[in-house]
């Protein structure tokens, strides 16, 4: 067994099963089975009112952490939670079972000199720590942490196995923001994942047996830096935000590289971690890269916050095409067979003075050789969005065969909306007022599937109707399921529908099962 990794088997069948590779995986990485955040269709009928689904399972490890956390309750939300933090990143699903990548606190060196802790006086806390909170503190402010992949499996919520790379990884907790939200990818019978100290381990996904493990330069590096400086200043790890999950096109893992505000992106031989092509700025550092096929080849697409989108052939590294001169693209795209929709940027400033510019929206149809101009939104208050902190970089489309669903933020009192478009033209088929403007919507079945605010770990889920004649919740009001949901703030995390069922992590540290199945 290798130093670093230590597996425990829980459930023996799946060693019986170590070169079964799954077809058709149902969610085999962040962004879904299309590479755009789009479940598959199974033909199946769901609830209407959400309140009706059934908890199947909750998952019998509960060491996956709590998320996203809170700014201003730093250090009282390190001592209240029963749990740990983990990762911010959201399940996928394969050969029948549920993984997370994530991590725990580890090692013996505490951050004992974190601000706020030292500022901390009993005497003058309206509610000071208990003795056993004090514990659960000092628990969480450990600076080291174990890097944890986890297999559940799909039915029972029973764990298959765990690998856990003992303190070889950092607690890199996220308050409100800088969190470590790395999804894993799942190809041929293989689970990658990107520890938080930058090295990216291959697994058996029917065992969970390391295959092997290569460092990812410069981000190794910068965090082999922190985490010296972190062990120095007995402070915790901060400013690290990594948000760019993995992902798997024409055969490839393309792994993020976190060397710039706008990231490169490294090409990986799925079977021996060797370095196969990088380019260089190539995507946002908060938006997973998309994948588009066409004619059963599949290439990446990606945009960054200087306003340019490129087309990249996953097999050579070869950028087929560039468009220039857009504006921000913070958000992870979502590309159809043919269109993919961006920002062009709208000369509207936020408010008179401010030099912030919203988003405007427009749709360009996609070839490998040259990509072209379908439409483009007029400059109008209620189809604008916003492209600054804290929702630039949340994901506000979703797709179906005819229709695009987006959330415009709009300008001051023109509110904020759920717009039903019509993909060829981009013209408003139906549109539906909002409360909150971080709504998480996924297509599911004939209907979107909603989260009201999933920013802030809003429980709240309600299923909405996609016909254009009738585009309107199923039931008034949102439900509020028994568990709490945990989250992630400027990008999502993603929760994956397949055949009826829905999976979420919650902030007691599981993944929780239900179906939705009418």
């Amino acid at each position: 067994m290798m130093k670093t990794n230590s597996l425990i088997a829980v459930v023996g069948f799946a060693l019986l099963t170590s070169t079964f590779a799954d077809p058709a995986p149902a969610w085999p990485q962040a962004n879904g089975p299309f590479g755009n955040y789009t479940p598959r269709k199974y033909g199946l009928k769901l609830v209407d009112d959400f309140s009706k689904a059934k908890l199947v399972w909750q998952s019998e490890d509960r060491d996956l952490g709590f998320g996203k956390g809170s700014v201003s309750g730093f250090l009282r939300h390190l001592a209240a939670w029963s749990g740990h933090p983990g990762s911010c990143s959201g399940p996928i699903l394969a050969e029948g079972k549920v993984f997370v990548a994530t991590f725990r606190p580890a090692g013996e060196a505490v951050a004992l000199k974190q601000p706020q802790f030292l500022n901390y006086d009993p005497a003058k806390t309206k509610k000071p720590y208990s003795p056993e909170q004090m514990a659960r503190l000092k628990r969480n402010l450990r600076i080291l942490g174990d890097d944890l992949l986890v297999a559940i499996d799909v039915k029972t919520g029973k764990t298959v196995w765990k690998a856990v790379e003992a303190e070889q990884g950092l607690n890199r907790y996220m308050g409100k923001r800088q969190g470590y939200c790395v999804g894993p990818a799942y190809h041929d019978g293989t689970i990658f994942s990107l520890g938080t100290m930058g090295m990216l381990r291959a697994y058996e996904a029917a065992s969970g047996r390391k295959l092997w493990e290569v460092p990812v330069e410069p981000a190794r590096e910068a965090m082999a830096a922190l985490k010296a400086r972190s062990l120095e200043r007995q402070t915790l790890p901060s400013g690290t935000g990594w948000d760019v999950s993995l992902v798997v096109a024409g055969g490839v893992l393309v792994v993020p590289l976190y060397d710039s505000h706008d990231v490169g992106l490294r090409g990986v031989d799925v079977k021996t971690g060797k370095t196969l092509w990088e380019v260089a700025k190539a995507c946002s550092r908060h938006a997973t890269p998309a994948v588009w096929a066409q004619d059963g080849k599949q290439f990446i697409l990606t945009a960054t916050v200087a306003g340019e989108v490129r087309l990249i052939d996953p097999v050579q590294g070869k950028v087929r095409w560039t468009i220039e001169g857009l504006g921000e693209q913070h958000f992870s795209l979502t590309p159809t067979r043919d269109l993919v929709f961006l920002n062009i940027g709208a000369e509207r400033p936020r408010k008179e003075g401010d030099t912030r510019r919203h988003g405007l929206l427009a749709a360009y149809r996609l070839h490998p050789d040259r990509p072209m101009l379908a439409w483009k939104h007029r400059e109008q208050a209620e189809l604008l969005f916003p492209t600054w902190m804290d929702s630039c970089a949340r994901r506000f489309l979703a797709v179906t065969e005819d229709y695009v669903f987006y959330r415009a933020h709009g300008v001051e009192k023109q509110g904020k909306k759920l717009l039903m478009l019509h993909q060829g033209t981009g013209g408003i088929a139906a549109e539906l007022p909002l409360e909150s403007p971080a709504l998480q919507f996924y297509p599911v079945e004939d209907r979107l599937l909603t989260i009201r605010d999933a920013s802030h770990s809003d429980t709240h889920l309600a299923m909405i109707r996609t016909d254009r004649n009738n585009f309107t919740m199923y039931t008034n009001e949102f439900w509020n399921p028994p568990h709490l949901q945990t989250g992630a703030y400027e990008v999502y995390m993603e929760f994956p529908y397949a055949n009826g069922f829905f999976y979420i992590r919650t902030q007691d540290g599981r993944v929780a099962c239900y179906d939705l199945r009418r």
